[in-house]
């Protein structure tokens, strides 16, 4: 997390804001909770963005540089959605930490600003789930081509097949056949 998120993260409801209610502040945070939010979710679009970059140049390195980023920024997630949780539920403990349900319960008294934010962040995670969408087909289809590559690799034109095909059976002597099948 730079150095501005745990800034945004670190503001308390002291010093910051005087001469605000305590609910005025807890949305001011809990707004700049989203915003935070926003940006690392748009971070992770970014990061899948250069991991399919890295796919396309067959850059093994840009590939693992990405996935580090994506694990790192997940977790990221993860602490934001948390804190998120924790800025409602100091703004409406009914809320039970979830923006629909504080929405409903402010109304039309929930200010602008966290409404667009709200908006921001969601549209922000619908465009990155349509992205990891993208990357999971394109990751699984390069394994697959690299599977086969492997299999075309190790396995010689010269080798016989490990199994016979119908009518292919070796002439013998007749030796190990079984005459009668009730024993």
């Amino acid at each position: 997390m730079n150095a501005r998120k745990a800034n945004v993260l670190e503001r308390t409801e002291s010093g910051r804001m005087e001469g605000k209610s305590r609910k005025d502040v807890a949305m001011a945070e809990l707004t700049r909770a989203l915003e935070v939010e926003t940006e690392t979710v748009r971070e992770l679009r970014e990061a899948l963005l250069r991991q399919r970059a890295g796919v396309a140049a067959d850059s093994a390195g840009a590939v693992n540089e990405s996935c580090d980023d994506i694990a790192r920024l997940l977790v990221a997630i993860e602490a934001a959605k948390r804190h998120r949780a924790m800025r409602i539920e100091a703004v409406s403990p009914e809320a039970g930490g979830s923006l629909e349900a504080l929405e409903r319960a402010l109304g039309s008294n929930a200010p602008e600003s966290l409404r667009r934010a709200h908006v921001e962040l969601r549209r922000e995670a619908e465009t990155t789930a349509r992205e990891a969408s993208v990357n999971r087909t394109v990751l699984s289809r390069t394994v697959e081509a690299g599977e086969a590559f492997l299999q075309a690799l190790f396995s010689g034109s010269n080798a016989p097949e490990p199994v016979y095909r119908a009518g292919e059976r070796r002439e013998e002597d007749g030796a190990g056949f079984l005459l009668d099948r009730k024993a």
